[in-house]
């Protein structure tokens, strides 16, 4: 049987991968080892903006990258840092924010984090019209997620995909 993420048996720490919650303003979960969108949530999304096949590092193309539409219309959104100056009097010094807008850069995973790692000294805010996601191909290869899910993601896409039991994936244009 095809599995996952099988570098996961090599690594010394995490033994084990899971869905992550949707969080920092997205409306996908979003897998905890790799980062990937959901399968699901991917295949559900009534538009896809912009999509992209990353390089074939691994011999076969791997990853798609996608960008989603925000729903509900733009977001405010932190759309640049600095731990330096100001670039410009349209950045914020983090102790100038307003509490929306620090809510917004907690919501977006800026802020104070503990240990040795700060908040940010300045922020951008911007609209956000989409969340930019990375979709990894090994999803497809669950064997509990739904063929109809694999074969809308394989149309959209443009590639077909299957996994051999020794590990190997072959992929063919989309019919």
């Amino acid at each position: 049987m095809a599995v996952v993420h099988p570098e996961i048996g090599q690594q010394r720490v995490v033994q084990r991968w899971f869905w992550l919650d949707r969080s920092h303003g997205e409306h996908f979960r979003r897998c905890s080892w790799c980062g990937s969108v959901h399968p699901e949530d991917l295949a559900a999304e009534p538009e896809w903006l912009r999509t992209e096949w990353a390089d074939r590092k691994y011999g076969w193309p791997h990853k798609l990258y996608v960008d989603l539409p925000v729903q509900d219309g733009p977001q405010l959104a932190v759309v640049g840092t600095r731990w330096s100056s100001a670039a410009d009097d349209s950045w914020i010094a983090w102790s100038d924010l307003t509490p929306d807008q620090r809510a917004v850069a907690e919501r977006d995973g800026y802020g104070p984090r503990g240990g040795d790692e700060p908040a940010p000294d300045f922020v951008l805010l911007g609209d956000r019209v989409a969340h930019h996601a990375k979709f990894y191909v090994t999803h497809l290869a669950d064997p509990q997620l739904d063929v109809a899910v694999k074969r809308a993601i394989e149309a959209r896409s443009g590639l077909r995909f299957t996994f051999t039991d020794d590990g190997h994936v072959r992929w063919a244009p989309a019919a």
